[in-house]
């Protein structure tokens, strides 16, 4: 007779009959399978998996988001250098001082914008806040080349020099509201799938692919055609990003989310108006207090 191993434990079965270790082993079935040949993970067990990244690549909306955001690094990434270059070209030393305050006032204002985004993505939603980034980006162009047209007529002059490193304020405010409402609507469309960092590494990686091509794209652009032209083209390319979310991408924070939040923004406003109240009326009751003193 074999004798029992020491510290041995015997299979304990559920009620359906199937071991612990034999649940065990099929809920640690790994995540990375791509999908082919129409395996399902979740055939497997009943505990939650992980979409495969192939479920994940056949969303439209998904799939929108990221020529989006190609489309939009592919115009915005080579404007910046083409006016450093419009206000440095026969201006000396003055050139250089005014390409510095470019990224000065646009890395300024894209904190502010970062900010807001952060504050208001949850109560106005994704949509309007990206559409502000997105547009920010073609009503850039269509000033730049107004400006352009004006100083070719009239020369250089430094208010025409202000005007357009003005202009850069809407660099901050593109640059600011993209970088962050991409990371959140990127959250919402891989929400419930187990891809966010998959989902999210597709999108930096098509952002990041528009930015090399646009800074080949600009410089032939503006040797080709010139300043004006190049601005006026990039311009038109940044309007099919802005065009491609409003009309093809949907809201993607839940109504019922967007809703709790307002009634808790409101909320929170009510319930400091009653605390400032009440903080009134306890200092008016000491000074009444003080004075009978």
């Amino acid at each position: 007779i074999c004798s029992t191993p020491t510290g041995y434990k015997p299979p304990v079965n559920d009620a359906d009959g199937e071991s612990t270790e034999a649940k065990k082993s099929k809920s640690d079935a790994p995540s990375f399978n791509f999908g082919f040949g129409g395996r399902n993970t979740e055939s497997f067990s009943s505990t939650p998996h992980a979409e495969t990244p192939l479920n994940v690549l056949r969303d439209p909306i998904l799939l929108t988001f990221v020529v989006m955001c190609f489309l939009f690094h592919l115009a915005n990434a080579s404007i910046l250098p083409l006016v450093m270059q419009t206000l440095a070209i026969g201006e000396g030393r003055s050139g250089i001082l005014m390409s510095g305050l470019c990224i000065i006032v646009s890395q300024t204002i894209m904190v502010g914008s970062a900010k807001l985004c952060g504050d208001y993505s949850t109560v106005y939603g994704r949509k309007p806040l990206f559409l502000v980034g997105l547009f920010s980006l073609s009503v850039r162009c269509l000033l730049l080349v107004i400006l352009l047209t004006l100083r070719d007529a009239n020369g250089h002059s430094t208010v025409l020099q202000v005007c357009i490193l003005s202009t850069q304020l809407l660099d901050g405010v593109g640059a600011g509201f993209f970088g962050t409402m991409y990371i959140l609507v990127t959250s919402d469309i891989s929400r419930g799938s187990g891809r966010f960092s998959m989902t999210l590494g597709i999108t930096t990686a098509a952002m990041s692919i528009g930015g090399t091509v646009s800074g080949y794209l600009g410089q032939a652009l503006a040797e080709d055609k010139g300043y004006r032209e190049a601005f006026g083209i990039l311009g038109f390319i940044g309007l099919v990003p802005a065009l491609l979310y409003l009309f093809c991408i949907p809201e993607t924070f839940s109504a019922e989310e967007l809703g709790g939040n307002r009634n808790t923004m409101t909320g929170i406003a009510e319930e400091n108006e009653e605390n400032h109240d009440d903080k009134s009326e306890d200092q008016q009751n000491d000074y009444k207090s003080m004075e009978m003193i």
